[in-house]
């Protein structure tokens, strides 16, 4: 157990350090976003000139693979250049034409299985992991003078061979099935399956199983435009984390703490940054953890019941409120706010009623 245990940890470690990167130049495109959609909903951007910052907000997104390449090849130790080239072919417009035709496509006899490849994370990170043992083996095989000719040119073949025959068709489906399944959750029990994966956040972000799922949002939002709740139960947590760090800063009575839970407080709820309440406070103070599942899980009922998206990618907080506005949805940025005022407030209660300091935290002020 302990060593299925670990396992999982390095595969969430891996995908964290690989993201660790690529994350400040996504949220540079949702900032772009966010601009372009308050300037246009103030009627100061349109035609052409919308259009292009459209592009240029959606670039990171649309070539995330080629960043993920890039990312994932310095963290497994391998050459940069041959991944990113081997990941390009996949995004090649006669390739992507050839593999949204419908037609049935095959390679050498082998069936190729249409896949999206633009938007992927998951994929790419296991194709590079995967590049960088090819690397070695052909190192191997290849003599050192020969290296320069035939190096390169096998492990370019070897690894988009594998992407777009085995890795991409296979994680697509996958990742399809689990997008399918909470989008039918949704559909037919859209407040238990809210409501639990809220309340399990802290779970998921404190283990660093979460980049799983924002892995998925990221994608739905780049292949149609909406994320249909991961980012809003985010958001939720992290208001929650606001509210329990608020419960402890009006109930200890020790100055130090407070100042604590005061900066982790602002640091969660302006900034999107959720590992000083974590840590901090949460596990630090383990009566905070009941306020954060109680009222994460309360908070999800609520976003079940009214049903919130995300059109932007974001840290989520307070400063990043936007990502829930759209003019198709304009009432959506109400229900985002309603979920969040519920998750902080609850919290906040829970917490102040269950948490205690400890005798030798107990000082006179």
């Amino acid at each position: 157990m302990s060593k299925i245990r670990e396992q999982c940890t390095a595969v969430f470690d891996h995908i964290s350090e690989c993201m660790a990167p690529i994350i400040p130049i996504i949220l540079a495109g949702g900032i772009i976003k966010m601009v372009i959609l308050l300037l246009t909903t103030l009627h100061i951007l349109s035609g052409t000139t919308e259009a292009i910052l459209s592009a240029v907000a959606t670039a990171p997104f649309y070539f995330l693979p080629v960043l993920v390449a890039y990312s994932a090849a310095r963290h497994f130790d391998t050459d940069p250049l041959i991944a990113i080239v081997s990941v390009c072919i996949m995004l090649l417009p006669d390739f992507t034409e050839l593999m949204e035709s419908g037609e049935r496509v095959t390679f050498a006899g082998i069936p190729v299985v249409s896949a999206t490849y633009a938007y992927s994370v998951i994929p790419i990170i296991l194709l590079i992991y995967c590049m960088s043992y090819i690397m070695r083996g052909l190192k191997k095989v290849i003599r050192e003078s020969l290296q320069p000719y035939f190096l390169a040119a096998s492990a370019i073949f070897l690894t988009a061979l594998l992407g777009i025959l085995v890795i991409e068709p296979t994680v697509s489906l996958i990742s399809g099935a689990l997008a399918d399944a909470l989008n039918r959750m949704q559909t037919e029990v859209p407040v238990l399956a809210w409501g639990l994966f809220a309340a399990s956040t802290l779970l998921l972000v404190s283990t660093g199983m979460h980049w799983i799922f924002m892995t998925m949002a990221i994608t739905q939002i780049g292949l149609t435009g909406v994320d249909y709740g991961i980012i809003a139960a985010l958001f939720i947590s992290n208001m929650s984390f606001g509210g329990c760090d608020l419960g402890v800063f009006v109930r200890t009575k020790k100055r130090e703490k407070k100042a604590m839970t005061f900066s982790a407080m602002l640091t969660v709820l302006i900034t999107g940054i959720a590992e000083p309440s974590i840590f901090g406070v949460c596990f630090k103070e383990k009566t905070p953890m009941i306020g954060n599942v109680l009222g994460c899980l309360i908070a999800g009922i609520v976003q079940g019941i009214l049903t919130v998206h995300c059109y932007i990618f974001m840290f989520s907080s307070i400063s990043s409120i936007l990502m829930f506005y759209s003019i198709e949805e304009p009432g959506n940025l109400t229900k985002a706010i309603i979920v969040g005022v519920t998750a902080f407030v609850a919290s906040f209660i829970i917490t102040a009623l269950v948490y205690r300091d400890t005798d030798e935290d107990r000082v006179q002020v």
